[in-house]
């Protein structure tokens, strides 16, 4: 009888043993640890304000603040491949955005994790249309007559980039390839000195975010000429887009958002979506992060895997076709 008490017991507490299937994962005491948040960027970048900003808001949500950790280098992967390979307990956290995509075309053999498939989006959280912007004294007033200038200018149009293999640099490359022209291409390491080569009329154009020429726009000392998203900028509402100048499929944006491990289970990723679009929308944040130029976006974790995907796909397209390398 003790015999059969004892297989009885010992059934009982392998039962006890077994996880939760993630349908039974109790989200509700989310977060019972203190949450880290990874910046692949160095303190004072853009994505590092909008980390801080969101994560002072977090802190009411949560009854507690959350570590802010800046975690550059190797382009941002060492913090993505930190999460990408940690714990799926929702307690590590890394922000990234249209790089997660463009990293994994770039350094994806170098890499010990699939970004893609690794990392799960939590949100994305804001986005940041591109402008082309020319110097005035290039003549050209709109999309068409820029480009009738590149045809006879054939190929020797000189286009600042503030990063090779960027966004900005791949916005430009989509443009010659659905326009059939020609640009050549100067990098530069950040927009800060391809808008002061632009200011100084050392390059003829740039694709930039938004928020970096705003005023130059405004004060006349650039000319805009279109922006790369599908409706046009708040903050700049007489400028064009692409799409309302004939380009049709043009629509290319930089964002940013929130990650964590591919392997969190599904409840606990949409619980601390919940918490991150309660903190992006509170006015207090929006309206600061707006006020710097983000376009506040709060999406669901669904919709920021979609746009991980179709970043991935759509960009390697245009990569490939300019067989674009990083120096």
């Amino acid at each position: 009888m003790n015999g059969v008490f004892s297989l009885l017991a010992g059934a009982a507490l392998a039962l006890t043993l077994v996880p939760a299937s993630a349908d039974e994962v109790d989200v509700s005491k989310y977060p019972q640890s203190q949450v880290r948040i990874v910046v692949t960027s160095s303190a004072g970048a853009s994505a590092d304000a909008l980390t801080r900003t969101v994560a002072r808001e977090l802190g009411k949500i949560w009854g507690k603040d959350p570590i802010v950790e800046n975690v550059a280098g190797s382009n941002g992967n060492i913090g993505l491949e930190q999460i990408a390979q940690g714990k799926p307990d929702g307690l590590s956290i890394v922000v990234g955005g249209d790089k997660v995509p463009l990293n994994a075309i770039f350094f994806g053999p170098e890499l010990k994790s699939d970004l893609i498939k690794d990392l799960s989006t939590v949100t994305k959280a804001v986005s940041n249309p591109q402008i082309l912007v020319v110097r005035p004294s290039l003549g050209v007033k709109n999309l068409d007559e820029y480009l009738k200038l590149a045809r006879e200018k054939n190929g020797t149009l000189t286009v600042g980039t503030p990063s090779n293999g960027g966004a900005h640099h791949i916005g430009h490359e989509l443009l010659g390839q659905l326009t059939g022209t020609k640009y050549t291409f100067i990098p530069y390491k950040g927009g800060a000195p391809a808008v002061t080569d632009l200011l100084g009329g050392h390059i003829d154009a740039v694709i930039i975010t938004l928020a970096a020429v705003t005023e130059h726009v405004r004060a006349g000392r650039l000319v805009p000429i279109g922006v790369s998203t599908a409706k046009r900028s708040a903050a700049l509402p007489d400028v064009p887009t692409f799409q309302e100048q004939g380009i049709k499929d043009f629509n290319i944006e930089t964002w940013q958002g929130f990650f964590v491990s591919a392997k969190t289970p599904r409840p606990l990723v949409e619980k601390i979506n919940r918490d991150f679009v309660a903190a992006l929308n509170a006015p207090e944040v929006k309206g600061f992060l707006e006020g710097q130029g983000f376009a506040v976006v709060a999406s669901t974790a669904a919709e920021g895997d979609a746009a991980v995907r179709s970043d991935f796909e759509n960009y390697s397209r245009v990569i490939k076709a300019a067989n674009i390398k990083l120096d």
